[in-house]
């Protein structure tokens, strides 16, 4: 699904709102890692939030199962001459990623489609060195309020066909993590996401 939605991911990330909210989200991670890093975004999609991390100065992998998502950020980078790493894998399995290895990781809107979310955050959990951070974002019910149609279609078809994808609140995110041995550090909710921080 994502290979065939790769361009209209990656128009959308070119719209200022949402490239507001990647500069938003990379100010959250950064504000808690310190450059290098290394990070690794995990459901990468076309790169906006491995870049946006990148272009200040962090040793980045974007990771996708996508295989198209990832030669369009591949693409973004060599065209911006920004210095990050992509590759494709299955998120859903073992992580590429030594133990301990990571200061922060992203997983932006990437969980919900997961059919084993406490074993992706305990793989998390297992690459982050003590004190390393992960910022996750997940889908929240909500009335969508996108002035692009395209948008606004395939969010009321995820709000009609259960097991699309998981819908979560701050409660449930929250447990999610905590339950895998991460502290929560903050959470938050704004319209059709939640959002938690949480160091191991």
């Amino acid at each position: 699904m994502y290979d065939r939605e790769s361009a209209a991911w990656e128009r959308r990330r070119d719209e200022p709102e949402q490239r507001a909210l990647v500069e938003r989200i990379a100010d959250r991670l950064a504000n808690v890692v310190a450059p290098p890093g290394p990070v690794a975004d995990l459901g990468c999609g076309p790169g906006a939030h491995a870049l946006a991390l990148a272009r200040r100065g962090y040793d980045i992998v974007g990771v996708d199962g996508s295989p198209r998502m990832v030669e369009v950020a591949k693409a973004r980078a060599a065209r911006d001459q920004v210095a990050a790493a992509f590759d494709t894998q299955d998120v859903g399995a073992r992580l590429g990623f030594a133990d301990a290895s990571l200061g922060g990781v992203l997983a932006i809107l990437v969980v919900q489609h997961l059919p084993r979310p406490a074993a992706f955050v305990a793989e998390i959990r297992r690459c982050l060195r003590p004190g390393g951070h992960l910022l996750i974002t997940a889908p929240a019910r909500a009335r969508i309020t996108s002035s692009n149609l395209y948008w606004r279609l395939r969010a009321t078809c995820y709000q009609a066909a259960p097991g699309v994808v998981r819908f979560y609140d701050s409660d449930s995110l929250r447990r999610l993590v905590e339950e895998q041995g991460l502290t929560v550090v903050e959470s938050d909710a704004e319209p059709g996401r939640v959002s938690v921080l949480a160091r191991a």
